[in-house]
């Protein structure tokens, strides 16, 4: 199962990699990532349109058909035209994959590095510039912050950078901060009350 799934990343992988190679090519590369991050909320909302894209039951040319009338028009034709190859090439379930892959990429040709951090209290304001500025030293990127808020860390962080965690070096220059939140938390945990505190 292991070997399908890499299969189906590696696959998935290459369309993005083809689509932002030609989205780029002709200024369209921010479009075409919005375009299928709406298109993967939309299945993600939509189980029957999930289904419809995932069945391989469905005649292709079904599906072109339907494609074809809900996006042309609607969407760009860059990503229209693509959608129509993959889905001739029996790969349009890969659309989420397809997705990730490019928006991966596309950080990357922006110099954007994304940074998942979950806390045990919401980040202030000058918590997250030093976080930021910590990722930017390291990485020489510019950080795109997802923040989440995790009561169980019990005052901890857990930072992802990329696909990886933060190394032991940026989680040196980060302890000050987790000791932070520590003490905000054990702090709210005492007075009983939850504090959302402001950028």
């Amino acid at each position: 199962m292991a070997g399908t799934g890499n299969k189906a990343t590696a696959v998935a992988a290459v369309y993005a990699e083809a689509m932002l190679g030609l989205a780029d090519r002709r200024g369209e590369a921010d479009a075409v990532r919005a375009e299928l991050d709406e298109l993967v909320r939309l299945a993600a909302s939509r189980p029957g349109f999930a289904a419809f894209l995932a069945n391989p039951l469905i005649d292709p040319d079904r599906r072109a058909g339907s494609l074809e009338r809900m996006l042309r028009g609607r969407a760009g034709d860059l990503l229209v035209d693509a959608l129509q190859v993959i889905n001739r090439k029996g790969r349009i379930g890969l659309l989420a994959a397809i997705a990730a892959a490019y928006a991966a990429r596309h950080d990357t040709l922006s110099g954007v590095v994304e940074v998942r951090v979950a806390s045990a209290v919401p980040l202030a304001g000058a918590q997250r510039e030093r976080l930021l500025a910590a990722v930017r030293a390291k990485t020489g990127r510019e950080p795109r912050l997802v923040e989440s808020v995790d009561s169980e860390l019990l005052g901890g962080l857990v930072i992802r950078i990329g696909d990886r965690k933060a190394d032991a070096t940026i989680a040196t220059r980060l302890r000050t901060l987790s000791e932070a939140l520590l003490a905000r938390a054990s702090h709210e945990i005492v007075r009983g009350t939850h504090v959302e505190y402001g950028t």
